[in-house]
């Protein structure tokens, strides 16, 4: 059965109304018609199966069979990323979405090697979507604009626990600081781009409470970084 996003406001107790590329792919990619039974997820725990009732050029109509809302997990993972170069943020939003992140904040720092486009960003979105769609998650993460690295200093107050990820810290796994938080609301991970962070960095991010950890001997890129961590943590928790 395939997936369609839906927005709330275009869900009501009987119809969902899909529009815009959502609708192109329905119509014109994968070419459903009348009676063909869809998925909808509005992206904030709701899940619904709909009857396609209705097709035009701008929209389409399903009725809805079946509804569920499913709550959100605990903890949230919060992804802040160190810009990396290329497409490798494609990769990491894909992966880490299907493993079950939260929200996803696209950070600058001194070694970040690419400020992305506008048509970049817009790409991203997609690319989140796609994968919520992909993995059936009731949730879609939320993918922030891109933030300068002292600007996540002043974000990650708000979050139960932060790690930030360090190449230098050969003590402190993530599975030991996780273990010791068995009931937590959030967490917060920083990871660098490729080299990593600046001493001043992670000097700046330990004096706004971030814990640094290792996640293993191996020095790991960016990407490989990203999605370990989040795995962790959904393993550890169960998410």
């Amino acid at each position: 059965m395939h997936t369609f996003y839906v927005r709330s406001n275009q869900i009501n107790e009987d119809v969902a109304t899909i529009t815009g590329s959502e609708q192109h792919h329905l119509r014109n990619v994968l070419r459903l018609g009348l009676g063909d039974t869809i998925r909808i997820v509005d992206g904030k725990g709701r899940i619904c199966i709909g009857e396609i009732y209705q097709i035009d050029a701008e929209s389409a109509e399903a009725k809805i069979l079946s509804r569920n809302y499913y709550e959100r997990r605990t903890p949230s993972l919060i992804l802040f990323q160190g810009l990396p170069k290329n497409d490798k943020m494609e990769m990491i939003l894909q992966k880490t979405t299907e493993l079950g992140v939260t929200q996803i904040v696209p950070m600058s720092t001194e070694r970040s090697l690419q400020k992305p486009s506008e048509n970049r960003c817009e790409r991203w979105h997609r690319v989140v979507l796609s994968a919520t769609k992909q993995c059936k998650r009731a949730w879609l993460p939320e993918l922030h604009e891109v933030q300068e690295f002292n600007e996540c200093l002043n974000m990650i107050s708000k979050y139960a626990l932060s790690l930030i990820f360090w190449e230098n810290e050969k003590q402190q796994h993530i599975k030991v600081v996780l273990r010791e938080k068995t009931k937590i609301e959030s967490i917060a991970f920083l990871v660098g781009p490729e080299g990593g962070f600046t001493d001043k960095e992670v000097d700046a991010a330990i004096k706004n409470g971030c814990i640094p950890v290792t996640i293993g001997s191996n020095i790991l890129r960016t990407e490989t970084a990203a999605i370990a961590g989040i795995t962790i943590a959904a393993y550890e928790y169960q998410l």
